[in-house]
């Protein structure tokens, strides 16, 4: 039965594949050879790239095989020691070819990443020749235009080039007509996919002539569908063109490929340069415009702009027709000359300082940009006059390719981040009961969506402007292709490779998971507060559990999706244990503590608690602590680990059923038993007072001013308490009132001795007091 099972789990003893260390030597011999130019260097490079993407494959293939058998030879168990029984002999068979299967696979996978280094290895040698040839190209020095010899030859190599060019250009050289039919249908897939959806745009987010002060984000949006509809669809059509093209075999070599890639060339250059002017100045409606230019300035700039893209246009294919190898030396550098003449040229006509002077108060670094675009204007006119072209062109191409790819990146960056801040928030997902996640949620997942999407943004913005950088300071297509491929298959870094796929699978993973897992708790609340008459702090344990249930596995997914062995996390783990227990023993107590109030419940949300003389509501049970909401709205944050270790009162704990407690006083000389009978109608009339456990009134005490009584009732919500013992006091004052039971003043009263005595002693010395004279009698 082991038999079938293994037979049919896998290929029968799959041999190892071709050992790739040929192709590879073959690639090595042809490197150290010294004649190689710029095609054997593609080439090569087209090869080592090949050798990759089979090393690659050949390699997940032999992981997946020495898994697959791995697990079947586990299944197994492990062999019978000495002594014990000896197995079937099937079974020693089945465990003998899954042995020999596993250590094949493992071999093919040690020559397979043995085959890797060599991939970077040969990867690193090419790079150091392609630089050193680089260098020596930049090195090269010509006849300096300062010589009149220079002319001379090169209108004389010009003519010459131009013919053989032309030669090259023969109608048999030229493409087929099934490969112009699929260049137009691919370009016209292209157009009809994208002019719609830019119309789109335009209609929703462009601009809008009746808007007379559009916001900033508005603006922002408006100038990046403009440059998408003047230059973005335009390129993208174009080089899908010349991609089926390419791929036809038409442009590998000869005058053909030479004038049909620097047409692209111009033609690129050109709408992207007219494309950016018109989206960042806006002609026809200033309001729109980025760079409120004033009008004769915006048209100057406009008038540039176009002026030189029209000469990229019909120069660049002349150019590289002229200054292929068809040329001479001299013609060579002289149109070399002339490129490096028109990029110096367009850079500091756009530049001009009296273009932009009206918005130096606003954009103070145009001043870094214009100076740093005369200085190496300067250096190029320095470096062609000295006899340096190629120098001279590498930087002046440099110099305006960087202001492009920096002005291009720019615009894509504040115009994605507005679209995204003008996006609608998404509306609230209905559950299956009709019932709805709260708005909290809905916003955090908005938000969280958002905050996503701008960070791949930027990512991919960034690469992009990497790449761009890395192009036009002299890194060819292939290199720096192979530079991303490397980066998308992984880098390896002991034991561990890390790819760029493998790292965006991982964010898109865990913000998934974080997603939703929030959508899953909103929804549970709000099912768990609608349809069942849960409590609200056990309704809280059940969402908090679930989160962190969510957030642990989504945590767990994009680690295992980076590639990381997860038995290696928990060794790393174990030896940081004795670190975590002395740095981190607070945290981990507190984390502790919180699970602990989630499972066990002594305080949960919504309970009226009193801990060290703070008391209030419990707001939230986070990981590590636990809000307290105070009477006056204050918020109190309390460590978990406080709230087990230390003595809480809870006056919620099981139930809201609670009782009142009222003291009063009483004069003395009161009729006891009216009292009492008075404070209890009192507080049996009172309708929030249970009838079982019924009310009663208690004589507590002989004060020292007052009787003392005390007033008991029990009510159904503790969180009453005060409310109903305020309205009992009020309905015994009155009560007190109406049947003359008197309430000391200020509960203390004064009582003298022998009043009576004193009062008639006083009345005798009244009486005996002999009477006053008369002033008309007593002056005779």
């Amino acid at each position: 039965m082991l038999l079938v099972v293994f037979q049919l789990a896998g290929p029968a003893l799959a041999q190892a594949p071709d050992d790739p260390a040929r192709d590879l030597d073959r690639i090595e011999r042809q490197l150290n050879d010294p004649r190689l130019d710029d095609a054997d260097f593609d080439r090569l490079r087209k090869a080592i790239e090949a050798q990759r993407d089979s090393i690659t494959k050949l390699r997940a293939t032999q992981r997946d095989e020495a898994t697959a058998a791995q697990s079947l030879l586990d299944a197994l168990g492990p062999a019978p020691a000495e002594g014990q029984p000896r197995e079937s002999a099937a079974v020693a068979e089945t465990r003998r070819q899954l042995t020999q299967r596993v250590q094949r696979a493992q071999d093919a996978l040690k020559q397979a990443d043995l085959g890797l280094v060599r991939v970077t290895a040969l990867q690193e040698k090419l790079g150091a020749e392609s630089r050193e040839q680089f260098t020596r190209r930049l090195a090269y020095r010509g006849t300096s235009p300062l010589v009149p010899e220079f002319w001379g030859n090169a209108l004389a190599d010009l003519p010459a080039a131009w013919q053989e060019a032309m030669l090259g250009l023969a109608p048999e050289a030229l493409p087929g007509r099934t490969t112009l039919i699929q260049s137009a249908l691919v370009s016209g897939v292209v157009l009809l996919l994208g002019v719609p959806m830019v119309a789109w745009l335009r209609r929703k987010r462009g601009i809008h002539g009746n808007v007379i002060a559009p916001p900033d984000d508005q603006r922002n949006v408006a100038a990046l569908i403009e440059w998408l509809r003047r230059a973005a669809l335009p390129v993208v059509a174009l080089w899908a063109a010349y991609a089926v093209v390419n791929a036809n075999g038409w442009l590998d070599a000869g005058p053909f490929g030479v004038l049909v890639a620097n047409l692209g060339y111009g033609l690129s250059l050109g709408l992207l340069t007219t494309g950016l002017a018109n989206a960042a100045l806006a002609r026809r409606h200033p309001a729109w415009a980025l760079l409120p230019l004033p009008g004769p300035e915006k048209q100057r700039l406009l008038r540039r702009v176009r002026g030189f893209a029209l000469v990229a246009l019909l120069g660049a294919p002349l150019a590289g027709l002229l200054a292929g190898p068809y040329a001479g030396a001299a013609g060579r550098d002289l149109v070399i000359g002339l490129t490096t003449l028109y990029f110096v040229g367009f850079a500091m006509a756009v530049a001009d300082r009296g273009l932009w002077r009206p918005l130096q108060s606003n954009l103070r670094r145009l001043g870094v940009i214009w100076y740093a675009v005369i200085g190496i204007g300067i250096l190029s006119l320095l470096a062609l006059l000295l006899g340096y072209f190629t120098a001279g062109r590498f930087l002046a191409s440099g110099m305006l390719l960087s202001l492009l790819a920096l002005d291009t990146y720019l615009l894509l960056r504040i115009g994605c981040r507005d679209a995204l801040k003008l996006a609608p928030p998404p509306p609230p997902l209905d559950l299956s009961d009709g019932q709805k996640p709260g708005s909290e949620t809905a916003r955090q997942l908005g938000s969280t969506g958002r905050f996503m999407a701008g960070l791949f943004i930027d990512m991919a913005l960034l690469l992009g402007l990497i790449g761009a950088l890395l192009l036009a300071w002299g890194m060819d297509t292939v290199t720096l292709g192979s530079y991303g491929l490397q980066l998308i298959y992984g880098i390896t870094i002991g034991s561990v490779t890390l790819s760029l796929l493998n790292v965006m699978a991982a964010i898109v993973l865990l913000s998934l998971g974080v997603a939703l897992t929030r959508f899953i708790s909103g929804g549970l609340n709000a099912r768990l507060e609608g349809q069942t008459q849960i409590d609200v702090g056990v309704r809280n344990s059940i969402v908090t559990g679930v989160s962190y249930l969510g957030y642990l596995l989504a945590g767990i997914l994009a680690v295992a999706t980076l590639g990381l062995d997860l038995s290696n996390l928990a060794i790393i783990a174990g030896a940081l244990s004795v670190g975590i227990g002395f740095g981190l023993q607070n945290i981990v107590n507190n984390f502790v503590s919180g699970l602990i109030l989630l499972i066990e419940r002594p305080v949960k949300v919504g309970d009226w608690v009193v801990v060290g003389g703070k008391e209030g509501y419990v707001r939230r049970i986070n990981v590590r602590s636990t809000e307290l909401e105070t009477f006056p709205r204050a918020s109190v944050i309390i460590p978990n680990s406080e709230l087990i270790a230390s003595s809480v009162m809870n006056w919620t704990h099981r139930d809201k059923f609670g009782r009142i407690d009222i003291e009063i006083g009483l004069a003395y000389g009161s009729d006891v038993d009216k009292a009492e009978q008075v404070l209890l109608e009192c507080v049996k009339s009172h309708p929030e007072i249970l009838a079982y456990p019924p009310p009663y009134v208690v004589f507590r005490n002989f004060g020292e001013s007052a009787l003392n009584f005390a007033i008991r009732g029990h009510i159904a919500n503790v969180e009453r308490r005060m409310g109903v013992e305020g309205e009992i006091r009020k309905a015994i004052y009155k009560a007190c009132l109406r049947n003359d039971i008197s309430i000391p003043y200020r509960q203390t009263d004064v009582h003298l001795a022998d009043l009576d005595r004193i009062e008639a002693m006083l009345r005798n010395l009244r009486d005996t007091r002999p009477p006053k004279a008369e002033s008309g009698e007593g002056e005779k």
